[in-house]
């Protein structure tokens, strides 16, 4: 979409100033967010650690969760074991099966409590 502005009356044909139209964010309707908040949060609750039997949401590995109204998701973990590649491992895969249900934007994951936590959001995140 363009848009013209006109910079004077007199020559507006040859001083026409074109450029794209700023998006505004897309909001999704109320019943379409309400079925991906529940999609997200049924994904979590069936998300296992590798090494444990309970899923991130009971065992206290999320520690938080804010999905938006444009469809950007921004979860943060606490990893039990901060030294285990296959931890990193399993977060990253949640994060892209995250991205993989309809009208998901986004998906930021954060990591706290933690030494290094920059290397494990970079790694997550990519």
């Amino acid at each position: 979409m363009k848009c013209a502005y006109l910079t004077s009356r007199k020559n507006y044909l040859n001083k026409a100033i074109t450029h794209k139209a700023l998006m505004l964010p897309i909001i999704m309707k109320e019943k379409r967010l309400r079925s991906l908040k529940v999609k997200v949060i049924q994904v979590l609750s069936k998300w296992k650690d590798p090494h444990e039997t309970a899923s991130y949401k009971e065992s206290g590995i999320l520690q938080s969760l804010e999905i938006s109204d444009e469809g950007e998701i921004v979860f943060s973990i606490s990893p039990k074991h901060p030294h285990c590649p296959c931890c990193l491992l399993n977060a990253s895969q949640l994060r892209e099966k995250l991205l993989s249900i309809r009208d998901v934007k986004s998906v930021l994951c954060d990591v706290t409590g933690i030494p290094g936590k920059e290397r494990w959001v970079r790694s997550i995140n990519t």
